[in-house]
């Protein structure tokens, strides 16, 4: 009998988390099931997990918005949940449930890849649990300065890191080399923004943390590469914090197997 994964979320029913883990799963013969669940308020969220745990499941990721709420409910937390102060990752254990987060190491791995004239300003856009990681891998992927726009809460992701600056706006700073955006995936999100990037001098690289589809862009990387500016969306850091959550809840370390087996099924996807 298969094990069960989940993700929850508020809106995840397009979600390619199932299709990436299951075809790992399916390949290396891991022995578990990945589904999506949708939550409709913390209330949902704190049901669902009750219901998972009955039914005997290993674990679930969790995703917009109740990362931090998983952080809170958890018995056990790692080091690098609490140092994000956001759970992406829960695993059901001996009647408990243990807090991780992938999120910033996996978004490392793509940081890593940059080169360092954009990594000389780092603007990051949100103040969510995604915010927290993208500035703990911004700094460790070798960020000269960082900077936090958010139009609430953004003073709570100074914690991860003090010496940031903050601004509370959605307007660009002038230096900025790289936008990381934590926004959720809308397009009138991407309309607003490119305003001021279009007419900005020093025309950032984009990355932006949601994803469209398994073969489109999320609407504010595809606006941006429209608009004669380097672009990414989320595909990538998917991967990666998936194949860390994987090899958490089968055991062992990440290999570049299952990380190539994930590669190969998002690429095999179809809307």
């Amino acid at each position: 009998m298969k094990r069960l994964l989940a993700v929850l979320g508020s809106d995840v029913s397009r979600s390619l988390s199932p299709h990436l883990h299951n075809s790992a799963s399916k390949q290396f013969g891991l022995g578990v099931r990945y589904v999506a669940l949708n939550c409709a308020n913390d209330e949902a969220f704190l049901m669902l997990l009750e219901d998972l745990q009955v039914l005997g499941a290993r674990g679930c990721n969790v995703t917009i918005p109740y990362k931090l709420k998983a952080l809170q409910v958890a018995h056990e937390r790692t080091s690098m949940a609490i140092q994000l102060g956001a759970a992406n990752t829960l695993t059901f254990e001996n009647n408990k449930i243990w807090a991780d987060n992938t999120d910033g190491p996996g978004l490392l791995r793509v940081l890593v890849d940059y080169h360092p004239e954009q990594l000389e300003c780092v603007q990051i856009l949100g103040a969510g649990g995604a915010a927290r990681a993208a500035v703990w891998a911004a700094r460790e992927a070798g960020a000269r300065k960082i900077v936090v726009t958010a139009r609430r809460n953004a003073e709570s992701v100074v914690e991860i890191a003090p010496e940031l600056a903050v601004a509370r706006t959605l307007s660009f700073v002038d230096d900025a080399t790289l936008v990381i955006s934590t926004l959720p995936n809308k397009k009138n999100i991407a309309d607003q923004a490119l305003e001021s990037w279009i007419s900005m001098a020093q025309q950032p690289a984009i990355l932006d943390l949601a994803y469209g589809s398994s073969t489109s862009l999320s609407p504010l990387a595809a606006q941006a590469k429209r608009a004669g500016l380097k672009a990414n969306d989320g595909r990538g850091m998917l991967v990666e914090q998936a194949a860390l959550s994987l090899s958490h809840w089968v055991g062992g370390q990440v290999s570049e197997k299952i990380r190539k087996s994930m590669w190969e099924a998002l690429d095999s996807a179809t809307d």
